[in-house]
C-alpha cells in the first residue's frame, strides 16, 4: 500500500517538473538568427587611415555595426545618433568588449578625412568607435554578404556646381558576436536602444 501512494505521489510530481523545465528553457533569451558573413576577411581602413581587417580585428568583441554615406540627409544621421545612444548606455552599465563600427557605402567619396569630419561634429566617443571605408569592391562584397543594398541615384548639380546625390539604402543596425556572426538586425534610424542593449548582454553572458 505504501509502495502504492509512492508511486502515485512520483506519478503527481512528474508533470509538474516537466512543467517547470519548460517555463525555464521557454523563459530562456535567444537571439533570432546565427549567420555567417563568409569566410573571408575584409581589407579596410578607419577614420584616421589606419588598415583594419574586418572582422579579424574586432575578434573576441561583441560588434554594433551600421551602415552609412555621409551626404545622407535623414537617415543615416539618426542612426549614427542611436549607434552613441547604445554606446553610452553601455558605457553606463558597464558592458565590456563591445565594439561600434559604422562603414561607409560610398567609399569613393567617403574618405578617412571626410569620416573623420563626420564624427568630429557628432562628438563621437572614438574610444570603441571606428568608421570605415576602403576599396569600393571590398565594401561591396562585405554589405552584400551582409545582405544591406545601396542604390546610388542620378546625381545633380546646384547652380554653383555642388554635387547633389542620394542613395536608396537598406537602414540596418547590425549585432554581431564574438566570432564574427550576425545574430540580430534592426532598423537603424529608429533603433530600440534598450531592447539592443539587451541583446548585447546577452551575448555577453
Amino acid at each position: 500500500m505504501l509502495s502504492l501512494f509512492k508511486n502515485r505521489s512520483a506519478l503527481f510530481f512528474l508533470p509538474v517538473i516537466f512543467f517547470s523545465l519548460f517555463l525555464i528553457s521557454g523563459c530562456e533569451s535567444k537571439l533570432p538568427e546565427d549567420k555567417s558573413i563568409g569566410d573571408q576577411s575584409y581589407s579596410l581602413i578607419n577614420q584616421d587611415s589606419s588598415k583594419v581587417v574586418f572582422p579579424d580585428a574586432f575578434k573576441g568583441k561583441i560588434v554594433v555595426m551600421s551602415f552609412i554615406y555621409t551626404n545622407c540627409p535623414d537617415i543615416c544621421p539618426l542612426t549614427t545618433h542611436n549607434m552613441q545612444m547604445i554606446q553610452e548606455q553601455v558605457k553606463k552599465d558597464n558592458i565590456k568588449n563591445v565594439q561600434f563600427v559604422e562603414l561607409s557605402f560610398d567609399p569613393t567619396r567617403d574618405t578617412p578625412s571626410i569620416l573623420k569630419k563626420y564624427g568630429d561634429i557628432r562628438n563621437i566617443n572614438y574610444g570603441n568607435f571606428e568608421f570605415l571605408t576602403g576599396k569600393k569592391s571590398a565594401v561591396d562584397t562585405l554589405i552584400h554578404h551582409m545582405n544591406v543594398f545601396a542604390i546610388p541615384s542620378d546625381t545633380t548639380f546646384t547652380k554653383s556646381g555642388q554635387p547633389v546625390y542620394f542613395f536608396t539604402h537598406t537602414d540596418r543596425i547590425t549585432l554581431l558576436d564574438q566570432n564574427g556572426r550576425i545574430r540580430n538586425e534592426y532598423r537603424g534610424s529608429k533603433a530600440n536602444v534598450a531592447e539592443i542593449v539587451k541583446d548585447i548582454k546577452i551575448l555577453g553572458d
